[in-house]
């Protein structure tokens, strides 16, 4: 995982005063991660209700101010208005539901758990500025959205 944060993190603003949400964040290691990072809010959203709850007991023994949601990916709903959205993905077709909470300009990064190409789909879906990082756990794209 170290390795993978550290390609996270290069792909990432400086998170400072930012509000992210992470889509996929399983035990909740990346929020936190963000939440040291300086991110002002942090939310995290994953279809695995035990990975959730793995999660908030983890808030509950140390809180750090995170809120954690159970949502599967087909049906995820917009959760607010985001700087970052950070998003691990097996397939393009959820982009537009993904990219749904946030701001026009904020950054969305995909992480590509099946080495997808997501170039196009980002192209489709009203982002520019795409940025593609190898990573041997899954190619971590980055794009600006701009409407």
């Amino acid at each position: 995982m170290a390795d993978q944060a550290a390609t996270l993190l290069e792909a990432l603003p400086d998170l400072a005063g930012r509000s992210v949400l992470v889509v996929g964040c399983g035990d909740g290691r990346y929020p936190r991660l963000f939440r040291r990072e300086g991110a002002r809010r942090v939310v995290g959203v994953d279809a695995d209700q035990a990975l959730i709850a793995a999660a908030q007991r983890e808030e509950e023994r140390d809180p750090v101010g995170i809120s954690y949601e159970v949502h599967q990916l087909a049906r995820l709903p917009v959760m607010g208005a985001f700087d970052v959205v950070l998003a691990f993905l097996d397939s393009p077709a959820h982009l537009g539901r993904v990219s749904a909470s946030l701001v026009t300009g904020g950054l969305l990064v995909v992480v590509a758990t099946n080495g997808l190409n997501l170039e196009e789909g980002l192209r489709d879906n009203g982002f520019q500025d795409l940025v593609l990082r190898r990573h041997e756990s899954g190619d971590v794209h980055s794009a600006r959205k701009t409407g």
